[in-house]
């Protein structure tokens, strides 16, 4: 069995090494044939650093027809080698004394002990050039280095479905290039088919890729790992120093300033003020400095008279009721959606309060600084996580929306856990067959509709927002055709330069670790982000991945923001046609996407089935990275928006209709989970429609009916912020788990209980990197922004 397997046998070429000539026989450069020399002879005397060496060259073992295809060796043993080789001239102890009398009496003698072990320590402690011969004889004369290389192989007569892949572990000498292994590894073969075995045996190999592997990567001569770095330390240095100043512990600011900062601040809540003056009271406006210091005198001491008394103003942006008289608590801008506790006829829902653009959340900056002062504000770690985990939003009826995201993300971690571990498993089986990673991907889909769902629907509400909020011509100066269209431009381009920042940023990283992994880690993924990042990332920056071939995509998660962003722009176009009562337009169009979205699907996945794949990779690139499938749930979510809106939070449903609404939604569901797995793949395609429109009446529901529990299940403190991390951790848990997996150098474990283990790890890891790609990148990035366009408008 072991010659039918066999590809790298140094045993043999050490027997057949003295009979060939370099330059006949094979051809590889004269140092490398010089170094295999020393290494084959070394061998057949029985050197025991060559032993050592061959050890750590991987081979056949049992158990190849079951998964074991990672025949890697020991890279730690062959480096140890190559660490502890001393320079040329101390190796001369050897060849000194190798022949002599004294040797070979000192060998007799070492046999003559027995395998009595203190009887030769105690030898060596005593014999000075004994020890120096046995540490000669440890040490290599050559420099080694670890190969990794990818192997074709096919052992049967007749031609199988499909050929083994095996990674192949070599230990050989330094000075041996690319092409000087593969001709060695060729020549192995050559002579174990044609001599050892005398054709005895029917198999073809082939040689696909191989791999120089070091213990540690040089950062050193890494342009993009260097830049990385320094941007990094950049961000840090930033970030302390305007920690520092917004906690006040240095001081930039004057009495002037601090004098401007209360006028705004007043102006600010005056103008709030101002807006419900029937209910509170009448602020006049002030005319000098003196009288403006007057009146805010006043305004203040009105505020501490209503404290004292217990009795909040009528209308609140973010204020608990007090000793139980109900208020607005922020439930957002629409009407009846916030319920009166105390069912008090006299108190009227929340009304439509129409905010300014002085009333930003509390975790603003409200200051009137400079503009440099203001801009190294946003890197505060201060705000930064004031933002994070800000429980404050425009309509807290979308509180579910941070529940949908949380289980999606966190979903599309564990398929993606599942597909890395799948490939380089010790077990990991044949992907085609209805195994853990196969159950896996074929329900993982819906977690990406899922995802898609929920960010239509927060992207149609978004809208309606804005346009409850402010006309076009208040945004961009203009009305008419020409301001809705920059109106519309605003809104698509605003949300793709926010996301901006930790995308490049991510992507620096993904290039970076996957150089660090392809030099370093003896097993390799199909993925080329080493290369794609470098040539490519352009692409991911325009949201054009989609556009081009798979084997081009620089980072596995670009598809999905690549077309979420074409669907947001889609999608937008059609929240404007509703808002400007195009509503037959608008509801043709989306109809149609829908329709050509699930026949595209439902063709393709007929087109794909059947289809044998190599690996997990390929699996998911059939299954799940259909990008143009993705417009079902998106514009199901959109519609979810539009619905939302139209109700103004209050959905008046007949018991009996809400019974029939929850039991079509279980059931669909449930079917849509189950039908992957009972059924054939192109049947499951129409789950990507089937999905979607099940998850429209729970998030009608929970944002109308239900909208106080889930206001208090998701609108926390850590569920707001677990939220907005999900986009941090979308970037980089791809680049995470997999430098945190191949790092191990071996083969991974991939029943499910591992699976559950190294999902929870990853978990870890990257939710933890998603806080401080957060910090540091993703919200002073949005608050600058911010400051930015501030600046612009005043």
């Amino acid at each position: 069995m072991e010659n039918l397997f066999i590809i790298f046998d140094p045993s043999f070429l050490a027997y057949v090494w003295p009979k060939i000539k370099n330059g006949v026989h094979l051809n590889i450069e004269h140092l490398c044939w010089d170094d295999v020399s020393v290494f084959l002879k070394d061998l057949a005397e029985g050197r025991s650093w060559a032993y050592r060496a061959a050890d750590a060259s991987g081979r056949y073992p049992s158990g190849l027809f079951e998964g074991r295809r990672f025949w890697l060796g020991s890279k730690e043993q062959c480096l140890l080698l190559d660490r502890n080789r001393k320079p040329k001239e101390t190796n001369e102890t050897w060849g000194e004394f190798y022949s002599g009398e004294y040797l070979n009496a000192l060998l007799r003698r070492e046999k003559e002990f027995g395998g009595n072990i203190e009887e030769w320590h105690s030898l060596l402690q005593r014999d000075e050039l004994m020890r120096r011969v046995v540490d000669a004889d440890n040490e290599a004369p050559v420099s080694l280095s670890y190969t990794s290389l990818q192997i074709t192989l096919n052992v049967t007569k007749f031609t199988m479905p499909k050929s083994y892949e095996i990674t192949l572990g070599l230990c050989l000498p330094r000075t041996c290039m690319a092409e000087d292994v593969l001709s060695i590894i060729n020549f192995s073969i050559m002579i174990n088919d044609n001599l050892k075995t005398i054709r005895t045996v029917s198999r073809s190999i082939k040689i696909t890729s191989l791999r120089h592997v070091e213990n540690s990567y040089d950062i050193k001569t890494d342009i993009g790992a260097v830049t990385l770095i320094l941007i990094t330390l950049t961000l840090v240095i930033l970030s302390i120093i305007a920690t520092v100043v917004d906690l006040d512990l240095l001081k930039l600011k004057s009495n002037n300033e601090e004098t401007s900062f209360d006028l705004q601040k007043y102006n600010c809540e005056k103008k709030i003020v101002e807006d419900q003056r029937d209910n509170v009271f009448k602020v006049t406006s002030p005319l000098e400095t003196k009288e403006e210091t007057l009146s805010m005198k006043n305004f203040y001491e009105f505020k501490k008279a209503m404290r004292e008394k217990s009795m909040p103003p009528s209308i609140t942006l973010d204020v608990m009721t007090a000793e139980g008289i109900p208020s607005c608590k922020r439930c957002g801008k629409y009407k009846k959606q916030c319920v009166n506790p105390m069912q008090m006829e006299n108190i009227p829902p929340c009304p439509r309060v129409k905010y300014n653009s002085c009333t930003s959340l509390t975790t603003e900056f409200q200051r009137k600084d400079s503009l440099w002062k203001s801009l190294l504000l946003s890197f505060s770690l201060k705000h930064s996580w004031m933002r994070i985990f800000n429980t404050t939003m425009a309509n807290k009826d979308l509180a579910m929306v941070h529940g949908l995201k949380i289980l999606a993300v966190l979903w599309i971690i564990f398929v993606h856990v599942a597909v890395t571990v799948n490939t380089i498993a010790e077990n990991g089986g044949d992907v085609n067959d209805h195994n853990n990673v196969y159950y896996i991907l074929s329900t993982g889909t819906l977690a990406f509709d899922t995802l898609f769902f929920a960010s239509g629907l927060f992207s149609a509400q978004h809208f309606f927002y804005l346009k409850g909020r402010n006309s076009a011509k208040e945004l961009v100066n203009m009305g008419g055709l020409c301001g809705q269209t920059l109106q519309l431009l605003c809104f698509i381009t605003n949300r793709a330069l926010r996301l901006l920042p930790p995308y490049v940023y991510t992507i620096f990283l993904t290039s970076t670790l996957a150089r660090v992994s392809r030099d370093t880690a003896a097993l390799s993924l199909p993925e080329r982000d080493y290369i794609n990042c470098d040539s490519y990332w352009w692409r991911n920056l325009l949201y054009l991945t989609t556009l081009y071939p798979r084997e081009e995509q620089c980072m596995q998660i670009s598809w999905y923001l690549s077309a979420e962003t074409q669907l947001h722009m889609f999608g937008a176009l059609l929240c404007l046609l509703i808002a400007n009562k195009k509503h037959r337009i608008s509801a043709a169009l989306a109809i149609s996407l829908l329709l050509g979205a699930t026949a595209y699907d439902v063709v393709t996945a007929y087109s794909d089935f059947g289809q044998r794949v190599p690996n997990a990779f390929a699996l998911y690139s059939v299954m799940i990275s259909r990008p143009w499938s993705r417009a079902a749930p998106y514009v199901s979510g959109a519609a979810g928006g539009a619905l939302l809106h139209a109700a103004a939070g209050d959905c008046a449903v007949a018991a009996i209709t809400s019974y029939c609404f929850w039991a079509v939604t279980v059931v669909t569901l449930t079917a849509s989970l189950a039908v992957p797995l009972a059924a054939s793949g192109w049947v499951s395609a129409g789950t990507h429609l089937a999905w979607p429109v099940a998850l429209l009446w729970p998030a009608l529901i929970c944002a109308t009916k239900y909208s106080a529990t889930t206001r208090r299940l998701l609108s926390s403190a850590p569920a707001a912020g677990a939220s907005r991390l999900c986009y941090g951790a979308l970037l980089l848990h791809g680049a995470l788990l997999r430098a945190l997996l191949l790092s191990a150098d071996t083969a991974l474990c991939s029943r499910f209980v591992c699976l559950l283990c190294y999902f929870a790890g990853s978990t870890v890891v990257t939710l933890v990197s998603a806080l401080c790609l957060s910090l540091l990148v993703e919200m002073p990035g949005c608050c600058l922004l911010r400051r930015l366009s501030d600046y612009t408008y005043r």
